[in-house]
């Protein structure tokens, strides 16, 4: 596994990107993962597709796959932050401490967090970013109330 702040640099760095191509972005990792198991050791994994490839339904499939994942790993990191599953307190904490900072250091916390919960570190770096802006961030002040709300409106 490449070390935590190669994958936190790999976030802030995808942090850029929109929801939907992160979503996308996620999709496309899982796909070349399922191609290329070694793929897993890097930190930062961003697959080209060609305009042609991405035609024809392509991207909705890769968009649909990173919602997939994006869905299960949310739940896992709420459970760990929210409902205080998990053993891993430290993870917790940082998260929560986090929201009194930056986006980037939420980021930061969130691909930590996902890598102790096993998620591979370039689907972690991806997530990282959606996760926070998706649910965290624009929450930070009613944290786990409106998480669990946004949970149940993307089911």
């Amino acid at each position: 596994m490449p070390p935590v702040s190669a994958v936190v640099e790999a976030a802030n760095r995808l942090a850029t990107k929109d929801e939907s191509s992160l979503e996308v972005l996620v999709g496309m990792i899982d796909t070349e993962l399922s191609k290329d198991p070694s793929l897993k050791e890097q930190a930062y994994l961003e697959p080209k597709y060609s305009s042609d490839e991405l035609m024809g339904g392509r991207l909705d499939e890769l968009r649909a796959i990173g919602r997939k994942i994006l869905k299960r790993w949310n739940k896992e990191l709420h459970g760990l932050v929210c409902a205080q599953q998990g053993s891993d307190q430290k993870d917790r904490e940082a998260i929560l401490g986090a929201l009194s900072l930056n986006q980037a250091a939420v980021i930061a916390a969130v691909a930590t967090a996902l890598l102790g919960l096993g998620v591979p570190a370039p689907i972690a770096a991806a997530l990282a970013p959606l996760i926070t802006k998706k649910f965290i961030w624009p929450a930070k002040d009613e944290l786990c109330e409106a998480w669990a709300d946004a949970l149940e409106r993307d089911n």
